[in-house]
C-alpha cells in the first residue's frame, strides 16, 4: 500500500534521527521551516511530526518547539510500531520451516521439547489405562471431559485466575484455542495489536482472519510502554491485544506485575478485547509461578472479553494436540467455533492425559523441567558467548527453553550457513513483520547436551569470531 504524503514525510524524518542527523535532545525544525525544506503543505507536516511525537521519535515544549526524544537509542534500536493494513507471512514462514523442521538436522530452530524431557514411559501407562474406558471411543463431552476441565480450572485459579471448568474449552493445541478465541471477537478487517518479536504462528492466524495488525516493539527497561500503548490504541483502535505476557517466544521475557497491571487496565478502559498465550506460564526458573495478564482485568460483564490459551505441548508432548481456552466473559461463543468446525475432540487423549495427571506426578515433573532448562540456557549461553568472542548478544530468559540472540550477519543466511553444518536455527525475520529482527536468531536448548551438540555450537559459534580458535570449556 502507497504511503500518504505524510507517512512518507514522517519515515524520511525517522531514518534522519535513525543515522544521527539529528542527535538525542536536539531541537528540530519548525513546522514552517520543515515546509520550507522539505516542500510540503503545513497539514502535510504537522500530521507528520504528530507521527513522530506518537512513536517517540520526538517531544513538544511548550512555546519553544519540537525536540528529538531523550531516549531515543532505546527506539531506534527496536522496530518502530508499524502498521499493516494485511498479513502476507504464510508462504515465507513455510518456506523457512521446511528448513528449521527438517528431521535431517540438529534442531536447534523449532520450540519443541526433546523426547528426553518428556515423561513418555508414564504416558504410555496412563494411555494404556485410558484404553480401557468403555466410553472411551464415543465423542464424549462437546467442551471437553469435564473432569480434565475440572483439573484444568483449578490449576488455573490457583495460578491467579479464577474460573469454573464450565469457562473452559477443550481444543487441539493452543494455536487452536488462539484461533477460536480470535475467531469469537474479530471480523476481517479489524485490527490486532501485538508485540515485536512474537511467536511465529500468529502471523498465520492473523493472515487467514484477514485482520490488520500493529506491531508494539519490546523495551529492554520496561518490557511494553504504557505511553506508547496508549498512543496506538487512540491511533488505531484495535479491537484485541493478543499478547504472551509470561516467557514470550521467542525472547523469554517475563513482565513485572506493575506492568500487567497497567496494561490490563488500559485494555479495560479502551475496551480492548485480550486474547493471551501462556503456554510457557509453567516453565519459569525461580520464585514462584507468574500469574497471567488476564488476572488483573476487572472483569465487568459490559467489559472486554479475556481469553487465556495454553497446551500441554511444551511440558507433556506436542503430539498430545491438547490445550484449552479459559474465559469467563466469552465461553459460549469459543465453544460454538469449536463445534462448527468439529464435534469434539480427542477423546482417548483426554482421558489418557487426565489418567497422567490423577498421578500427581506433573508438578514433580515441571519441578525437574524447570531447573534443567534453566541450566541448559546458563550453558548454552555461556558456550555460545565464549565462542564467538562475546561477538553475539544474548537475551537472558526468565523462562522457557529458547534463548534470543542477536548478531551482526543477516539470520536468513545464517539459517543456510548452519544447515551445512547439520543443524537448524529460527532466523528473526520470522518473528515479525518488520525488517527489525533480520540480525536476530532463535535457538532451542531442548535439544539439550552431548559431545556431538557441543561439537555442533561450537563450530557454529566461531562463525562469528575472528578465528577459529576454541576458547570453551563446556
Amino acid at each position: 500500500m502507497e504511503k500518504t504524503k505524510y507517512e512518507q514525510l514522517a519515515s524520511d524524518l525517522k531514518k534522519e534521527i535513525q543515522i544521527g542527523y539529528y542527535s538525542e535532545n536536539e531541537k528540530i525544525p519548525s513546522l514552517r521551516e520543515i515546509q520550507t525544506l522539505k516542500s510540503c503543505s503545513l497539514t502535510t507536516a504537522k500530521e507528520a511530526y504528530r507521527i513522530l511525537e506518537e512513536e517517540g521519535y520526538i517531544y513538544v515544549l511548550n512555546k519553544s518547539g519540537y525536540y528529538v526524544q531523550k531516549n531515543i537509542s532505546s527506539v531506534i534500536l527496536g522496530p518502530q510500531n508499524e502498521f499493516y493494513e494485511s498479513v502476507e507471512a504464510d508462504d515465507r514462514i513455510q518456506q523457512i520451516m521446511n528448513t528449521v523442521m527438517d528431521p535431517k538436522l540438529i534442531s536447534f530452530g523449532a520450540a519443541i521439547p526433546a523426547l528426553r524431557y518428556l515423561p513418555i514411559a508414564e504416558l504410555h501407562s496412563a494411555y494404556k489405562k485410558a484404553l480401557l474406558y468403555k466410553d472411551g471411543f464415543s465423542y464424549g463431552d462437546l467442551q471437553g471431559n469435564p473432569h480434565l476441565r475440572d483439573w484444568l480450572a483449578k490449576r488455573t485459579s490457583m495460578n491467579g485466575y479464577r474460573v469454573s471448568s464450565k469457562q473452559i474449552q477443550i481444543t487441539a493445541g493452543c494455536t487452536e484455542a488462539i484461533t477460536y478465541s480470535l475467531f469469537s471477537v474479530t471480523e476481517p478487517g479489524d485490527t490486532v495489536i501485538v508485540p515485536s518479536p512474537i511467536y511465529v504462528g500468529l502471523f498465520q492466524i492473523l493472515e487467514t482472519l484477514r485482520l490488520k495488525v500493529v506491531e508494539i516493539p519490546y523495551r529492554e527497561a520496561e518490557g511494553i510502554s504504557s505511553t506508547e500503548f496508549e498512543k496506538l490504541i487512540k491511533r488505531h483502535k484495535p479491537k484485541v491485544f493478543l499478547f504472551s505476557a509470561n516467557f514470550n517466544n521467542p525472547n523469554g521475557i517475563l513482565f513485572r506485575d506493575e506492568t500487567k497491571q497497567i496494561l490490563a487496565e488500559l485494555c479495560d478502559r479502551y475496551g480492548i478485547h485480550l486474547i493471551e498465550d501462556d503456554i510457557y506460564g509453567d516453565l519459569f526458573y525461580t520464585g514462584t509461578r507468574p500469574k497471567p495478564l488476564v488476572s488483573f482485568f476487572s472483569q465487568k460483564l459490559n467489559g472486554p472479553k479475556t481469553f487465556l490459551c495454553s497446551s500441554f505441548s511444551k511440558t507433556l508432548s506436542p503430539g498430545l494436540r491438547m490445550g484449552w481456552v479459559a474465559t469467563k466473559t466469552g465461553i459460549q461463543s469459543v465453544s460454538k467455533i469449536a463445534r462448527a468446525f468439529k464435534i469434539s475432540e480427542n477423546h482417548p487423549t483426554q482421558l489418557s492425559v487426565l489418567e497422567y495427571l490423577k498421578r500427581q506426578t506433573y508438578e514433580r515433573h515441571l519441578k525437574s523441567l524447570r531447573k534443567e532448562y534453566q541450566n541448559l540456557s546458563h550453558e548454552y549461553i555461556e558456550l555460545l558467548t565464549k565462542e564467538s568472542d562475546g561477538n553475539l548478544k544474548i537475551t537472558k530468559p526468565d523462562g522457557g527453553f529458547v534463548i534470543w540472540i542477536e548478531s551482526k550477519l543477516d539470520g536468513d543466511k545464517l539459517l543456510l550457513e548452519a544447515k551445512k553444518l547439520g543443524m537448524a536455527i529460527a532466523p528473526g525475520s520470522l518473528f515479525g513483520l518488520s525488517k527489525h529482527w533480520n540480525h536476530f536468531f532463535r535457538m532451542n536448548v531442548s535439544v539439550g547436551r552431548s559431545p556431538k551438540i557441543r561439537e555442533k555450537l561450537i563450530l557454529f559459534a566461531k562463525r562469528f569470531r575472528k578465528n577459529g580458535k576454541s576458547k570453551s570449556t563446556f
